[in-house]
């Protein structure tokens, strides 16, 4: 009976199985998430980490502003962040989105400001992927963050307008590239004049968050926020293996 009260059933850690006493992750797999905090603060605009104590902002962003007006992330790509994402994505570990999409809203609260976005927008996927995938990450994750949130999703209001090669390995300059012109509003009347939030899993150089934005706000986006489950590191490769 004690074990019973102290382990309930079903109260299991969505990552490693171990108790939970409360969320959705022990305490061991909490920890590994927030040991980022330590070293690293996000860049004031993008959110890309930065070593605590030095800039507040990354040389990409001083070098251009991005068009969103911030973006955060849960932690870097990286360590158990990076293999909980791989989970998601590619072994098609769907349980994970709702844990991970709750985190996610945690971000939002503390990150992001009072202002409540009024409308979730996942990005989209190619239609090819969409169909080897049988998901969408990122609609996963928004559905999660905009039920804990008490926030509308709609993953229909935006799509690629066509394929593009994957991001994975190309340079910064060769993503911008790849991915001009990619995004297009289907709906304008459900965006103008709204404060939009965008979900995505990964933000590397920005490129399809700075594609989906401009995209946003040319339809009639009052202002576009991005929350992503990672991010990289200033001057670190997001794609390390």
């Amino acid at each position: 009976m004690l074990l019973s009260w102290l382990f309930p059933r079903g109260k299991a850690c969505a990552w490693c199985g171990r108790p939970v006493h409360q969320g959705f992750f022990c305490t061991s797999c909490r920890q590994q998430l927030q040991a980022w905090q330590q070293h690293y603060h996000p860049c004031l605009y993008c959110g890309r980490l930065l070593p605590l104590g030095k800039q507040a902002v990354c040389s990409q962003c001083r070098e251009e502003l991005p068009p969103f007006y911030k973006a955060r992330a849960v932690g870097p790509y990286q360590g158990l962040l990076k293999e909980m994402i791989w989970a998601l994505k590619y072994q098609g570990r769907r349980s994970l989105a709702n844990p991970l999409g709750r985190l996610l809203a945690g971000v939002v609260v503390r990150e992001l400001g009072p202002g409540r976005p009024d409308l979730v927008i996942p990005v989209p996927l190619t239609s090819t992927r969409l169909r080897v995938r049988t998901f969408n990450q990122a609609e996963l994750l928004a559905l999660a963050l905009g039920q804990e949130l008490g926030l509308p999703v709609n993953g229909e209001v935006m799509f690629r307008v066509r394929e593009t090669a994957p991001q994975v390995n190309l340079s910064r300059r060769s993503r911008w590239q790849n991915l001009g012109g990619a995004f297009q509003v289907t709906a304008p009347g459900k965006i103008t004049g709204r404060r939009l939030l965008l979900v995505d899993d990964v933000l590397t150089t920005g490129a399809t968050a700075s594609a989906c934005t401009n995209a946003l706000l040319a339809a009639g986006a009052a202002g576009v926020a991005v929350i992503t489950l990672a991010t990289g590191i200033e001057n670190l490769p997001c794609f390390s293996p």
